[in-house]
C-alpha cells in the first residue's frame, strides 16, 4: 500500500481567503449594480425621446417629458433639472445627463460612481 507524503486540498486559510473574496465581490455587486441598472434605464429613456420634435420643443416641455418618463421607469431618486442640461444650437439640441452617486462600502470606504452621457437631436 502506498502512503502519500503530501496532503492535497485547500487549507482552512485558503478556503477562508476564497470565501472572503467571493463575499467582497458579491457585496460590491449588490451595492453598485442598482446604480448601473438605473443608468441603463435612463439611457433608454433618452433614446426614446421623439428625435424629430426635441429641437422644436421648449426646454420646460422637455424637462416635463423626462420627468414623466423617469417616474414611469421608477427613476424616482433623480431630480431631472439637477442632472440634465439642455443646450440649443443652430443645427440641433444637445441634451446632457451627468451625475454622481456615492455608495458606502464598509466603514469609511466609499465608492463614487460618475455617470455622463450626451445626446444630439436635430
Amino acid at each position: 500500500m502506498r502512503t502519500f507524503t503530501k496532503q492535497r486540498g485547500a487549507s482552512a486559510l485558503g478556503v477562508l481567503f476564497g470565501v472572503s473574496a467571493l463575499v467582497a465581490v458579491f457585496t460590491l455587486l449588490l451595492k453598485l449594480g442598482p446604480h448601473y441598472i438605473d443608468f441603463q434605464t435612463m439611457k433608454s429613456v433618452f433614446k426614446a425621446l421623439p428625435a424629430g420634435q426635441v429641437h422644436t420643443m421648449p426646454k420646460n416641455e422637455i424637462y416635463e417629458s423626462l420627468k414623466k418618463r423617469f417616474k414611469v421607469n421608477s427613476l424616482r431618486d433623480f431630480d431631472v433639472k439637477d442632472i440634465v442640461t439642455i443646450e440649443r444650437q443652430k443645427t440641433g439640441t444637445v441634451v446632457t445627463v451627468a451625475y454622481e452617486r456615492r455608495e458606502n462600502i464598509v466603514a469609511n470606504v466609499d465608492a463614487v460612481l460618475t455617470f455622463s452621457e450626451q445626446y444630439q437631436f436635430k
